[in-house]
């Protein structure tokens, strides 16, 4: 109960968390990040009970070690390593004495010391605004907070003193759930400066390495402490060493520079743990001017939003997203997509990694039933405008959600039925195009038939894409939807193939029932991602006509965000003709890359807009 109090204490104080967090970077993660940390691995000793303390103390300090992310999680789970040596320290004897102490008097022992220790926390925190000094600026001091990881340890240790005397916190509803960057809390609201610091790195990174016999950790640790000080590919290293992996956390411009250093040590092929955040995009939006802003709209937008849509660019609360659920092997209980945060993918995706095919977790995923959709569709007309509700299909041999979307509006009474319009693309899970495009019509007060004209343009005459695929993950999919294949269609062992459209505009109207036959068509295969990607890229350059340019490329990647960026950075290297003003977005593709594709894989891949210049 101590580490569930102090968990619960410290989960209560998220948004204040994320609040103060300005240093190294204000990306707005440390109450998020520390809750990633815990949330598992308090779970887990709820779940599997254990009274040898020196097996749940090790096995809590594994599930937070691997669980740890950012600079504060990482640090966080540095603690509970070296409590599991502490523990492990201690005689036989001194633990019998302890374990008998414990039963005549549940606390008693512990109240003194968790108290001294919550008092101690508070002491050191104190310090912290003239503790941490850049370039001679006090920047905590200067944004008038004091260091976020160290609050958040602080209210642990508050929580684990407050259980210790019988004064257990208030315990949320939502104390297991995904942790976000906008969790709401008790706290007031706080005025900080979130400009006192930036970075010259745009990744946060993280990775554990399971270590080969007679690797060392310092060994591990000077090569990247090296490779940081003298090749300068990262800084805000953080290490954890905990019984046979090392935990390596960086801030980089290129992550691959960092796994490569890393794999030479690991004993398996791959690392045990990748993590990518991009935080100069979490920075933007927790803390940018831009939002969006649908107040005035004539009309009100339904599809798949949260999935598909860059979280940065479009604040999802005023959209509406159809709910579609994930459906792991082992529980066969639904999980709601719309809910699942990107640390949680993250962590999903690591899991995956590391399992045999024949032991693996897979997931498929579920339609929501009519009632279900009636019930959003009801929600979305309670702001009293039209509804345009986005479908890839309504024929119901091919989707069950554009099935049972049509028998919701049905189910609606004729007033409801009236503000409802439908917008069918074709186009499967490539939805981005056309949602933004309403979006903007939406913003600018347009009327919903206008918007409706403007994406029937799109998906009729400039919609493409390229999707970037692993042999594996075809054989996924076409285990999943393998109506989606010609038949007789094979791919070879461990290559990439890329499929796609030509990329350039239409002058016949490919008809909706013709679509979905063609997201299979193989454009390019190769032996590495790299050179599918530069084989996409001239594929791209070739097709588009002299009169032609790109006006938007919306990159969705599974896992890591930094591939997305590359893919785009080569694209302008490479001289593609886009417009002057063209629309360039990368975003992680969510738990949809955990139903359909695997870690580093662009799932939804490269979507293109074309127009005539």
């Amino acid at each position: 109960m101590l580490l569930v109090s102090g968990f619960a204490k410290m989960s209560s104080k998220t948004n204040e968390l994320n609040t103060i967090n300005v240093f190294p970077i204000a990306d707005g993660d440390t109450g998020a990040n520390m809750k990633v940390c815990l949330k598992l691995p308090v779970r887990n000793l709820l779940l599997k009970p254990n009274d040898n303390i020196m097996t749940a103390s090790r096995e809590m300090a594994a599930d937070v070690l691997l669980n740890g992310q950012g600079n504060s999680g990482t640090i966080l789970s540095h603690f509970f390593v070296e409590l599991a040596e502490a523990v492990r320290e201690v005689n036989k004897s001194d633990m019998d004495a302890l374990v008998g102490l414990e039963k005549q008097r549940p606390f008693a022992t512990l109240d003194v010391l968790l108290k001294a220790m919550h008092k101690s926390c508070q002491i050191e925190l104190a310090k912290t605004p003239d503790q941490l000094i850049v370039d001679g600026v006090k920047v905590l001091e200067k944004a008038g907070v004091v260091d976020s990881g160290a609050q958040g340890f602080a209210y642990l240790a508050e929580g684990m003193y407050l259980a210790s005397i019988g004064e257990l916190p208030n315990v949320e509803p939502r104390l297991f759930h995904t942790a976000t960057l906008t969790t709401s809390d008790d706290s007031p609201p706080i005025s900080v400066d979130h400009t006192v610091c930036d970075s010259k790195y745009r990744y946060c990174t993280e990775a554990v390495v399971m270590l080969k016999e007679g690797v060392t950790p310092n060994v591990v640790f000077d090569s990247v402490q090296k490779a940081a000080s003298q090749e300068g590919i990262g800084d805000s290293s953080v290490f954890v060493k905990g019984f046979d992996m090392v935990k390596i956390h960086m801030h980089t411009n290129d992550p691959d520079q960092l796994f490569d250093i890393l794999q030479p040590f690991n004993r398996d092929p791959i690392l045990k743990k990748e993590k990518v955040e991009d935080m100069l995009d979490m920075r933007e939006s927790m803390h940018g001017d831009e939002t969006l802003d649908l107040a005035d709209a004539k009309f009100t937008i339904m599809g798949l939003c949260s999935y598909v849509l860059p979280k940065i660019t479009y604040d999802l609360d005023e959209l509406h997203t159809l709910p579609i659920f994930a459906v792991p092997s082992t529980t066969q209980e639904p999980i709601d997509m719309r809910f699942v945060s990107d640390e949680d993918v993250c962590v999903l995706l690591n899991q995956q990694r590391h399992k045999h095919k024949d032991t693996a977790i897979r997931y498929t995923s579920a339609a929501p039933n009519p009632m279900q959709l009636k019930i959003e569709i009801l929600a979305a007309l309670t702001r009293g405008k039209p509804l345009l509700v986005f479908l890839f299909s309504a024929d119901k041999r091919i989707s069950a959600t554009g099935r049972n979307t049509m028998v919701a509006i049905d189910m609606l009474e004729d007033e409801q039925k009236k503000l409802v319009k439908v917008f069918v693309h074709g186009w499967t899970f490539y939805e981005q195009p056309f949602l933004t495009e309403a979006i903007k019509f939406a913003e600018g007060g347009k009327s919903i038939d206008e918007a409706i004209e403007a994406c029937k343009e799109i998906g009729d005459h400039c919609f493409s894409f390229s999707n970037f695929v692993t042999s594996s993950s075809v054989r996924k999919l076409m285990a999943w939807r393998p109506g989606m294949f010609p038949e007789g269609f094979t791919v070879e062992d461990n290559s990439f193939i890329a499929f796609g459209l030509p990329v350039t505009t239409r002058d016949v109207v490919m008809p909706l029932a013709e679509r979905v036959g063609k997201l299979m068509t193989v454009q390019n295969k190769a032996m590495s991602m790299v050179d599918l990607q530069d084989a996409e890229i001239a594929r791209v350059k070739d097709n588009l006509k002299p009169d032609e340019k790109l006006s938007k490329v919306i990159v969705q990647t599974i896992g890591r965000i930094d591939i997305g960026h590359k893919f785009l950075q080569k694209m302008k290297d490479a001289n593609v003709p886009m417009m002057d003003d063209v629309e360039l977005s990368v975003c992680n593709a969510g738990i949809f890359g955990v139903v359909v594709s695997a870690w580093g894989e662009m799932a939804a891949a490269a979507v293109y807009v074309v127009k005539k210049v």
